[in-house]
C-alpha cells in the first residue's frame, strides 16, 4: 500500500482505526507463515469527536485510544492509523513517462488540477500502476493527497495517547491489505471491497491485483438510524436499538422493516453511482465480484440488494488470519467480524513497506 509518512526505523507496529462511531485496534504478529491476531480492542467513539473523518476533538480522542491501549495491555508504541473523509484524495491519473526519479517532483505539479486545496498544505503521495493498460509513453499513477491539518490532528490524538504515530494510510487501502492477506491476489480479477461505515462507506476497486480505485460515498449505517428516527417519531437512541434488534433478527415493528428495505434502496443507489463512476471513467473491465464489510454490512437484506449490482460476499478478515481460541472465543471474533477489516489492515503493516 502507499506508505505516506513513516519514521522511527523498523519496529512491530498496531493498526488503530478511528471511525465517528467506534475506534478499534488490532496488534498482529506478522511472519512469513502469516498472520496471527494477538489483540484486539473496541470503543465507542467519544461522541461529536469525529466528523467526516476530520478529528474535532483531539484530547477525548487520544483518550479513548490510550484506555483502550493500557486494556490490550500491549508493549508496542508504534501506530499505523488510516486516514479518510473529504480532506484525503485518491486520483488515478496518467503523466508522460519518464524516470521514476523525476516522478515525485511532476506529480507535484500535476497535483494542483486534481486537488482542491492549495499544494503547501496538502501531503502528496503515490503509487505507479504497474498493470497500466494507457499509452506505451505514458504512466498511469494512484494520486495520493491529505490535508496537512488533517494529518496532524490523528497525529496529535495518537501522541496524547503516549504513541508515535510512525505510519499514516489511507483506510481504503488498508482494507485492500486485509483482503489481500486473507484471499491472495486474484490475479486477473476486478475486485471491489466495500466497507459500510457509520455516516459514510470507502468503496475500493482492486484490478489485477492492484489498488486503481478510491472513494469515500455519504451513505452509511446512520442512514437506516435516521430514517427509522424520523418515520417512526421516535429518538436517535430509540431508533439505533430498533436497527440493532433488525441486524440481529429480534422482533421489531413490521413498519420498521419495510422502513430498513427503503433505505437500502437509497444506500445503493449512491454505492451504484460509484460502481458507474469507475467504469465510465477506469475504462476497465467489469467489477466481478464485491467483498462488504462494516457495521452497515450487518443489516439484513442488503447483501441480496447490493448483489443486484455485482455479486456480493461477506468480507471475512479472519479467514486466513490465524485466531488463538485460547485467546479469543468464536463469539467475540463473531462480534467483531465486521468492524475489524480497517485495523486488520493496518496492523499488518511494516514500518518501511510499501
Amino acid at each position: 500500500m502507499v506508505k505516506m509518512l513513516s519514521f522511527f526505523g523498523n519496529k512491530k507496529i498496531i493498526g488503530i482505526d478511528i471511525g465517528s462511531s467506534s475506534i478499534k485496534i488490532a496488534e498482529l504478529d506478522v511472519g512469513k507463515k502469516g498472520a496471527s491476531l494477538l489483540a484486539f480492542g473496541i470503543v465507542p467513539t467519544p461522541p461529536h469527536s469525529v466528523s467526516g473523518g476530520d478529528i474535532s476533538d483531539t484530547a477525548a480522542i487520544g483518550s479513548a485510544i490510550r484506555e483502550l491501549v493500557d486494556k490490550l495491555k500491549t508493549k508496542r508504541k508504534n501506530v499505523a492509523i488510516g486516514l479518510g473523509g473529504t480532506s484525503v484524495i485518491v486520483k488515478r491519473i496518467s503523466i508522460p513517462k519518464m524516470d521514476e526519479k523525476l516522478i515525485s517532483e511532476q506529480i507535484r505539479w500535476e497535483a494542483e488540477q486534481y486537488i482542491p486545496y492549495e499544494i503547501n498544505e496538502v501531503n502528496l503521495g503515490h503509487q505507479i500502476l504497474r498493470k497500466s493498460a494507457g499509452a506505451s509513453d505514458s504512466l498511469d499513477i494512484l494520486l495520493i493527497a491529505a490535508v496537512q491539518s488533517h494529518v496532524f490532528k490523528y497525529a496529535e490524538a495518537v501522541a496524547i495517547a503516549d504513541l508515535n504515530c510512525s505510519i499514516v494510510d489511507v483506510s481504503g487501502f488498508a482494507l485492500v491489505n486485509c483482503f489481500k492477506a486473507n484471499y491472495g491476489e486474484m490475479p486477473g480479477q476486478t475486485i471491489a471491497l466495500l466497507n459500510i461505515g457509520a455516516s459514510a462507506s470507502t468503496m475500493v476497486v482492486v484490478e489485477n491485483t492492484e489498488a486503481v480505485f478510491c472513494r469515500d460515498i455519504p451513505v452509511g449505517g446512520l442512514n437506516y438510524t435516521i430514517d427509522l428516527h424520523k418515520t417512526l417519531n421516535m429518538s436517535i437512541d430509540e431508533a439505533e436499538a430498533i436497527k440493532l434488534g433488525v441486524s440481529t433478527g429480534q422482533p421489531v415493528p413490521d413498519e420498521a422493516n419495510k422502513i430498513i428495505e427503503a433505505t437500502h434502496d437509497v444506500v445503493c443507489e449512491e454505492i451504484k453511482a460509484s460502481f458507474d463512476f469507475f467504469l465510465n471513467t477506469a475504462h476497465s473491465q467489469n467489477v466481478s465480484r464485491c467483498f462488504l464489510t462494516g457495521g452497515g454490512a450487518k443489516s439484513p437484506g442488503l447483501i441480496d440488494q447490493l448483489s443486484k449490482i455485482v455479486p456480493c460476499e461477506k468480507l471475512d478478515p479472519f479467514f486466513s488470519v490465524k485466531v488463538n481460541s485460547k485467546d479469543f472465543s468464536k463469539d467475540y471474533i463473531n462480534q467483531i467480524r465486521d468492524f475489524s477489516a480497517v485495523a486488520i489492515g493496518l496492523g499488518l503493516r511494516q514500518i518501511g513497506d510499501e
